[in-house]
């Protein structure tokens, strides 16, 4: 099941926990050479830990032909990464296609034997509407798309972009009892707001009713007004999510932690707990995105993998930990 534990950090938040430590050597993954498939991004990843010495990394790769794939990197302690040698993993689709340009955001995971993996597509760059779909594995390495791509795409008038298309980009996805839930947004059409849609099989989805659940606050210059690609999580009886929050022109950037009481589909309350990640460095000085968390079964320390956006404009992906308060 997608679950993980409370995470805290940075000042000022509500809770009495502690602050995340940014992992030294950051970014994890170096961009391609020239010519390859991910040398101009490296970033947008999920992580599994399959035992104590086995790591996956699934992330989105972009080459200078604007096109992006998702490719898979490899670990034995969720730190030092080499990329698989025969990326990427899940390729666009031929011209034409509702993902012929872009498959992106993987995020992956197990069911028994099998693997799955919902990702994000487009068409064509900012001119055709996002939307996600879903493909399936034996191995983790050698992906079907599933024939009836895509399997979702919000069609509320306010996820429709300047071209008047609708749009929708997935990334924080939490299995329970009652179903699967996906955490979305729009891409181009702002302020970026987080909503929610539910699935008992992960092919069709509804929007839940309280939508949208992270909704913008103030004006459009200022650090609030969007908020997006956001990640769930669960501590007793509490959801908790991550998410990257900006102002409309991406000139300020950090990631929030908010808390959510009531069940997914029926959600009573969310409270804004603070800021837990903000730019430190080159890597990372232009924008963050993209929070994902995982506990280490063996040290039982949180990992956070989050994207950065240097001022040339590459996206990579880093690392940070938090030690985790029961």
């Amino acid at each position: 099941m997608l679950t993980s534990q409370l995470l805290g950090g940075g000042t000022q938040l509500k809770e009495n926990v502690k602050i995340w430590q940014e992992h030294q050597n950051n970014p994890l993954l170096p961009l391609g050479e020239k010519g390859e498939w991910d040398e101009v991004y490296a970033t947008w990843a999920s992580v599994l830990q399959l035992n104590s010495r086995e790591w996956r990394m699934y992330y989105s790769g972009k080459d200078k032909t604007m096109h992006i794939r998702i490719g898979l990197a490899l670990s034995k302690d969720g730190i030092n990464w080499a990329k698989y040698k025969n990326n990427p993993i899940l390729d666009v689709s031929p011209p034409g296609n509702w993902d012929s340009l872009y498959v992106y955001c993987p995020v992956v995971w197990k069911e028994g034997a099998s693997w799955k993996m919902m990702f994000t597509g487009c068409d064509a760059l900012d001119s055709s509407h996002y939307q996600v779909g879903l493909a399936q594995s034996s191995d983790g390495i050698n992906w079907t798309k599933y024939k009836n791509n895509p399997v979702f795409n919000d069609l509320n008038p306010t996820s429709k972009n300047k071209f008047g298309q609708y749009e929708t980009e997935g990334w924080g996805l939490m299995n329970d009892k009652t179903g699967y839930y996906l955490f979305y947004n729009t891409v181009t059409r702002k302020p970026r707001q987080v909503s929610i849609a539910h699935s008992t099989d992960l092919i069709s989805w509804t929007p839940v009713s309280k939508n949208p659940v992270l909704l913008r606050k103030g004006f459009s210059w200022q650090l609030g007004y969007m908020k997006y690609c956001a990640w769930p999580f669960r501590q007793g009886k509490y959801f908790y999510c991550l998410a990257s929050v900006s102002n409309a022109e991406y000139t300020k950037s950090k990631i929030g932690l908010w808390r959510i009481e009531g069940p997914l589909n029926s959600i009573r309350k969310v409270e804004f707990l603070g800021y837990v990640l903000e730019r430190s460095a080159e890597w990372c000085t232009k924008e963050l995105d993209t929070p994902y968390t995982i506990k280490d079964i063996e040290s039982k320390r949180i990992h956070c993998y989050y994207s950065g956006r240097s001022s040339s404009g590459n996206w990579t992906e880093g690392l940070a930990f938090t030690d985790m308060e029961e």
